[in-house]
């Protein structure tokens, strides 16, 4: 009696231990899975306006412009001036 209710005891752990890998966490996503809906042109310009604005550049609005960032900044008598910028580094462009 005792030997049955041992292999019995066994068999439900081993059963209860081949359930629990179905209780675990989902596997991560994948990177191409991620939802980038998000990332809209008004967000990558508010991103391009912040970084404007900690280089010290007083721009009041950015837009994408023929491959070039066309900011329009505030000057300090409060004139607004339209200055070119590199996309990547935003270097000043001459024109």
């Amino acid at each position: 009696m005792i030997k049955n209710s041992l292999l019995a005891l066994a068999t439900a752990a081993l059963v209860a231990g081949a359930a629990l890998p179905a209780f675990a966490a989902p596997a991560p996503v994948e990177s191409t899975d991620v939802d980038t809906s998000y990332l809209t042109d008004e967000v990558a310009n508010d991103y391009t306006l912040l970084r404007l604005h900690e280089k010290g550049i007083n721009a009041a609005s950015i837009e994408e412009w023929n491959g070039k960032i066309r900011a329009f900044v505030v000057q300090e008598d409060g004139t607004q001036a339209m200055q070119l910028f590199d996309a990547d580094t935003l270097a000043p462009v001459g024109l």
